[in-house]
């Protein structure tokens, strides 16, 4: 799985994302060229957006497999090109966690995407990546 090769995308969610079931199309943006920060946005309703990274990057030994039925509505063939992301979130106290549990995985060939909660225990829906220090708070 590799990265979506452009810097902005829209992606099409067929059954809208967890929780917003209404929208449907994402634009997914990357931060910078070779970045592994993205915003997901609503082009349906702009109030609705999220910041996903490329799990690989920060979790090399991520993986899963992909239900046979999600493989199926995202049209996911053998050699089918992919792209996986992951939401983050900003905690209280400056952390930062992302959500292993419920990868979003993207058909590149037809910018079919869909959020898939695994069923798999070993990964965590707040899982630690990072903790940023606010100025003030090390003073």
């Amino acid at each position: 799985m590799s990265s979506p090769d452009v810097q902005s995308k829209e992606l099409i969610f067929q059954d809208g994302m967890p929780g917003f079931p209404e929208l449907q199309r994402f634009l997914l943006v990357q931060g910078e060229l070779g970045s592994p920060f993205y915003s997901l946005q609503s082009q349906e309703d702009e109030q609705v957006g999220f910041w996903v990274i490329e799990p690989f990057v920060f979790f090399p030994e991520y993986e899963f497999t992909l239900p046979d039925s999600v493989k199926s509505q995202l049209q996911i063939e053998e050699g089918t090109p992919m792209f996986v992301c992951n939401v983050i979130s900003f905690r209280d106290g400056g952390e930062i966690t992302v959500n292993l549990k419920a990868p979003i995985v993207v058909n590149k060939s037809n910018q079919l995407a869909k959020q898939v909660i695994l069923n798999a225990e070993k990964y965590e829906i707040r899982q630690p990546l990072m903790q940023i220090r606010a100025k003030a708070a090390s003073e």
